[in-house]
């Protein structure tokens, strides 16, 4: 990590969420320091006082938004909850998490297959996201999910939770218990043994 100083933890949120605000609205790629800086309400030579360059920037904001999101995502989570329950409250946290940070999720996802990812964010992320990982691996063990790698049922559940939230926020379905419960189905029988 290339931040430079003490943080000042208002102004650092306030520049996490200005990045974000940005890659959402216009993508990530073009974005500048100057741009960010403004967004935050912030001097630019303030911004270069905490990061040397856009990388280091675009990489704490992506750790920040990833550690909120798995947190997010385990909060309230049973874990004495039958496997498919479990997998249930995780996707709805997801979805949930997707709907109400929307600008946080686009950064993220902008950022991961971009050039700006640096292998400490890449082993961070890997790390954090160990508990939907054992949710299949155990999922797996007990021959109730596919005995497939591991990322190609994290690929159906994300992108399940991606298109649910997507046509959710262009209203092409209401966010129902309903829907949430017929989209759920569609991902389980995708990973399901």
């Amino acid at each position: 990590m290339e931040i430079m100083k003490p943080k000042d933890e208002k102004k650092l949120d306030a520049v996490v969420a200005a990045t974000c605000r940005l890659a959402a609205e216009r993508g990530l790629f073009g974005l500048t320091l100057t741009e960010i800086a403004k967004a935050a309400g912030i001097g630019t030579s303030t911004l270069y006082v905490y990061f040397a360059d856009k990388e280091a920037l675009f990489n704490e904001v992506f750790r920040r938004a990833k550690h909120e999101a798995v947190d997010f995502y385990g909060s309230d989570v049973d874990p004495t909850a039958p496997l498919k329950a479990q997998a249930r409250q995780v996707w709805n946290k997801m979805i949930d998490h997707r709907l109400q940070r929307y600008d946080q999720v686009s950064f993220m996802e902008q950022f991961v297959g971009s050039s700006f990812m640096n292998e400490e964010s890449r082993s961070y992320s890997a790390r954090i996201s160990g508990g939907l990982t054992q949710i299949f691996i155990e999922g797996q063990e007990a021959e109730i999910l596919k005995a497939v790698p591991v990322p190609f049922l994290a690929s159906l559940v994300v992108g399940s939770v991606r298109e649910t939230a997507r046509l959710i926020r262009a209203q092409s379905i209401l966010d129902t218990e309903e829907s949430r419960t017929t989209a759920f189905q569609l991902c389980w029988d995708g990973i399901r043994a």
